[in-house]
């Protein structure tokens, strides 16, 4: 067995503590939800995602598993990623979201039910780290359906396909994690990134920002697209965790 050193172990440790921070960044969103600040929300729910982007790549390269073997960081990362990228969310659905009468209940507990059964999947990723399913990121889905101001019917249609997508074993790229293209989606991941915060910041409409919010993800549907060809649809089969 490996000794490391003090060093190591802090280092290894402050990943640990970068990942449980993402509980209190999630924490403020809510509150901001609470008091009625949506832009506000959508600052600390921007904060969250950016922090749940950059711990996974550290605590591989860090080694944290073997450095801290006492604590399982996968289990830390999906008890703050459901909190920040689900029930907050949640709570930003029903507070702000245009819907259709007596559709935020249903939509809401679908959107909690299919995130939680994804979130204790024991096989949410292929070896070659993309998703299996919609990894239940709401955080990056309501928001910008939000900025955009799309319509009730439109927002109702696309969380629910969204849902379904969560429990579906299609595969969604990680713009980080995933090596394919990493500079292109980490290109339309910043921009996507920017214009949340320009838009959250400035209060106002500017259209060529708008185009952005879609644009970016629709780099992410090509992947898919791209690789469901490449595979000839026998996709790569998720491992376990």
């Amino acid at each position: 067995m490996t000794e490391y050193s003090r060093r190591h172990i802090q280092a290894a440790w402050s990943v640990h503590v970068v990942t449980a921070s993402g509980v209190f960044v999630g924490f403020l969103g809510l509150n901001s939800v609470i008091e009625g600040h949506a832009r506000a929300a959508i600052l600390w729910l921007v904060a969250a995602l950016i922090l749940d982007g950059i711990d996974g790549p550290f605590a591989r390269k860090l080694n944290v598993r073997e450095r801290i073997p006492t604590i399982n960081g996968n289990s830390l990362d999906l008890i703050v990623d459901y909190f920040t990228c689900t029930i907050v969310p949640v709570a930003f659905l029903d507070k702000f979201m245009r819907l259709p009468s007596k559709s935020v209940g249903p939509l809401g507990l679908a959107i909690l039910v299919t995130g939680a059964l994804w979130m204790a999947r024991t096989n949410q990723e292929t070896e070659d780290r993309w998703f299996s399913g919609f990894p239940a990121e709401w955080n990056m889905i309501i928001p910008t359906l939000f900025l955009l101001r799309a319509s009730p019917w439109v927002n109702l249609a696309l969380c629910a396909l969204f849902c379904v997508l969560t429990m579906l074993p299609f595969q969604w790229a990680h713009p980080v994690s995933v090596r394919e293209q990493r500079g292109i989606s980490l290109a339309f991941m910043t921009a996507w990134l920017g214009s949340m915060i320009w838009l959250a910041i400035a209060q106002r409409t500017v259209t060529a920002i708008r185009i952005v919010l879609i644009v970016a993800p629709l780099w992410t549907i090509f992947q898919v697209i791209q690789r469901y060809y490449k595979f000839g649809g026998q996709l790569p089969k998720p491992v376990a965790n």
